[in-house]
């Protein structure tokens, strides 16, 4: 008997966790926060330490897995990371150490977990570095393979766990990019082979699968930035600002800029992180990344340097959401030296996620850069998820017995059912809806 249970995830984005468990054996898939409410819990605290974790839990920061880990906490074999996002991970610290048991993933996906850990406990957790496109054995029910699969992050895996019923794969998060612009594309042949040998249950992000079409590639934006940095270039200062685990956009936007004879400057905190991670596994090479900035007081010296030399510098920032404490919300609120004013342009390389707090935040954020009459572009972007094309291939392409849509609210998950509905599933038979803290069996 093979059941699944949903911690996270399902009933909104954010705070990814599931639970497989296959003949007594279980597997936890990821262990992510709820960002907009750690955003809050932030705001009243200076310092997250363990002792905050029941707060977490409380507050629905991170998965409520208390009952479970009391009843079932013995029986977990492992944890599985999917890929370095932090409403897929950022959990690892508060909750994955009663569980004695490894936790794995690929090895940029480790360093950052690395990175959550350090910041909160002492370093006591069992982590195992895992390559896409090799097994590890779990138990003799379960056998783990990560299948590498395309993100807006590098080093994205689709799990999968193979047992005596089949395949049950699990695939959040991702996208199918024929043209990436760090790493290769997705790994189809293992996925065909997969299919042939027969595919129980795949658990698929639906975050964007309301979308009509298909997800354009990484090397599109690429070519989207070039062509809005040149039409920026009479521009004193270009701030251009993007998530700080889009390695990938980070990496192109030095690269346009070194051609278009621009120096690139990088601020903030989750910036350093993330891009320390990808230098340590060679992901990137250092040489061609500048420092991160990220102390308020080394970043205001190097803005007054920037501010005397018009015309030099591309500076790479958080903020994107508007997030309150980001680089971009201190510059737009005059809370550094450097004063924006209508010869600056600012770069959104990035879509406003739409939560009430984000939606809140870049509102005010816009109100003030109009204000100085700022030259803006925004959504000079596309999507790491999978639009609705993009989801029908992948369905077609592995062919399960059963099929979860997850990563979503009930407005997402109703639209993957629908899709595969057109492709011949049927709802509470071979297509099923699990929402945060319910359990499916499955035959």
């Amino acid at each position: 008997m093979i059941k699944i249970r949903a911690f996270g995830g399902y009933s909104k984005i954010g705070k990814s966790m599931t639970a497989i468990d296959v003949d007594g054996d279980i597997v936890l898939m990821d262990m992510g926060a709820d960002i907009e409410k750690l955003v809050d819990f932030e705001d009243e605290k200076n310092y997250i330490s363990l002792t905050d974790t029941d707060a977490l839990i409380d507050n629905s920061v991170i998965p409520n897995d208390r009952a479970f880990f009391e009843e079932n906490g013995k029986r977990v074999k492992a944890i599985v990371l999917t890929h370095g996002h932090l409403d897929h991970v950022w959990a690892i610290p508060f909750l994955a150490s009663k569980y004695k048991c490894p936790i794995i993933a690929t090895p940029f996906t480790i360093k950052v977990v690395e990175k959550l850990t350090k910041d909160v406990r002492k370093h006591d957790l069992r982590l195992i570095t895992l390559n896409t496109g090799t097994k590890y054995k779990l138990s003799n029910n379960v056998t783990l393979e990560l299948i590498h699969i395309t993100h807006s992050i590098p080093n994205c895996a689709m799990a999968a766990l193979h047992t005596k019923y089949g395949a049950i794969l699990y695939a959040n998060d991702w996208k199918l990019d024929e043209t990436p612009t760090i790493g290769n594309k997705p790994n189809y042949e293992r996925m065909e082979n997969l299919a042939k040998s027969g595919v129980h249950t795949l658990i698929l992000d639906s975050t964007n699968v309301d979308q009509e079409g298909y997800t354009f590639s990484e090397s599109v934006v690429r070519t989207m930035l070039e062509d809005v940095i040149k039409k920026t270039l009479d521009n004193k200062t270009i701030f251009i600002t993007t998530f700080s685990s889009h390695i990938a956009r980070i990496k192109n936007i030095i690269e346009i800029s070194r051609k278009l004879n621009r120096q690139t400057l990088i601020f903030g905190r989750s910036m350093a992180m993330y891009i320390k991670a990808a230098i340590d596994t060679k992901i990137i090479e250092k040489s061609k990344f500048p420092e991160v900035a990220t102390r308020r007081e080394q970043i205001n010296n190097i803005l007054k340097y920037v501010k005397d030399r018009p015309g030099k510098y591309v500076i790479i920032c958080t903020g994107h959401q508007g997030e309150k404490g980001s680089f971009l919300d201190k510059l737009v609120t005059g809370q550094y030296d450097y004063k924006l004013s209508s010869e600056d342009a600012i770069i959104f390389s990035s879509r406003v996620i739409p939560t009430p707090l984000n939606t809140a935040n870049r509102s005010m954020l816009q109100s003030a850069m109009e204000e100085l009459n700022v030259n803006v572009a925004d959504n000079v972007h596309v999507s790491g998820h999978a639009a609705k094309n993009d989801y029908k291939l992948l369905l077609n392409l592995l062919k399960p017995k059963h099929f979860i849509p997850s990563h979503g609210g009930m407005d997402k998950i109703s639209a993957a059912i629908e899709v595969g509905k057109e492709l011949g599933y049927e709802l509470n038979r071979s297509s099923h809806i699990l929402l945060d803290g319910q359990e499916i069996d499955l035959e």
